[in-house]
């Protein structure tokens, strides 16, 4: 299985023979080359998140999964027949909301859906993973909490929150302030800063979250199984609840998922699959092409298919 750094030589070593950058080329080649082992079609969506730099340049809300995704996986599947498809996942996650969109729009063409996480795939891209019928991982992948964070602006700036933080909050100010009335004017300055609305919105956004995936299990990678009905359900609320991990930011590993809900469908490609570790070596070739690709290039967001088709947002500053 080749290395970041094997990958980059390649591509640097074909830059100079060819005279122009091959990163394009060789990551649509690695991309075929998944395709051919599966026998099925690939598309990638991957974003830059983890470089500093250009995620200050770009910043978080660049590298989310949102609405314009929606355009970017049309383009990328346009020249591919409906039918089976593998999707390539790396990213931090974004709006629930738009990737309920994405789901939709994939789930009119293509059955089933395969994800595959070479990396990581957090916050609503779990989400968005969790609407496959089957979730294929490296040894080194990690989901996360997909519990909602809300952006509170106040006194000049802007705090992201989990939603449950908010909900517990107003929930021990009540209970501080019943037993204990004079507290009022310390609790006051903390929220002053909520809305009138947030708790209900807190309460909203956490059960669109538990909502979507529990729809999403059932219907998908549940086979719409009404006996695995509560198995969905109960995936849906522990991953959304915040209290269970600390922090949006903590690792899920496959392995714990699968250990604590036996029925979802997570295979670690080097477990007893046909072309396993084949296909592990395949899958970080296009993982660390796509890496390259977004050290050598302006690029933050890759959506490609091996149907030669791509949508790919450039930082323009």
């Amino acid at each position: 299985m080749a290395t970041w750094d094997e990958v980059r030589k390649e591509i640097d070593r074909r830059s100079e023979q060819a005279g122009i950058g091959q990163q394009d080329a060789v990551r649509r080649e690695k991309i075929a080359a998944v395709a051919a082992i599966t026998g099925r079609p690939l598309t990638i969506y991957a974003t830059d998140f983890l470089n500093e730099s250009k995620l200050r340049t770009v910043g978080s809300q660049g590298m989310s999964l949102d609405l314009e995704d929606k355009t970017a996986f049309l383009q990328a599947t346009h020249n591919i027949p409906d039918g089976p498809l593998d999707i390539l996942l790396h990213s931090p996650g974004g709006s629930p909301t738009a990737t309920e969109s994405i789901v939709n729009l994939l789930r009119r063409r293509f059955a089933p859906i395969r994800f595959i996480v070479p990396d990581v795939a957090k916050s609503a891209a779990t989400m968005l993973a969790l609407s496959g019928d089957e979730i294929l991982v490296s040894p080194d992948a990690e989901f996360g909490p997909i519990d909602p964070q809300l952006q509170i602006a106040g006194e000049g700036r802007v705090v992201t929150a989990p939603a449950q933080a908010v909900i517990d909050q107003f929930e021990f100010a009540a209970a501080e302030l019943e037993k204990n009335p004079s507290r009022a004017l310390a609790w006051m300055p903390i929220l002053r800063e909520f809305g009138p609305s947030l708790l209900q919105e807190s309460r909203n956004y956490i059960e669109l979250a538990r909502l979507l995936v529990a729809e999403w299990l059932k219907a998908y990678m549940f086979g719409g199984d009404e006996n695995l009905a509560q198995a969905a359900q109960d995936i849906a609320e522990y991953m959304s609840d915040h209290n269970n991990f600390n922090s949006h930011a903590r690792r899920v590993s496959p392995a714990f998922l699968k250990r604590t809900f036996p029925d979802l469908e997570i295979t670690e490609m080097t477990d007893d699959m046909e072309d396993a570790p084949r296909l592990l070596s395949a899958v970080m070739d296009v993982y660390w092409a796509i890496i390259v690709t977004f050290g050598n290039t302006p690029a933050f967001k890759i959506v490609e298919s091996d149907a030669e088709s791509a949508y790919i947002r450039i930082s323009r500053q």
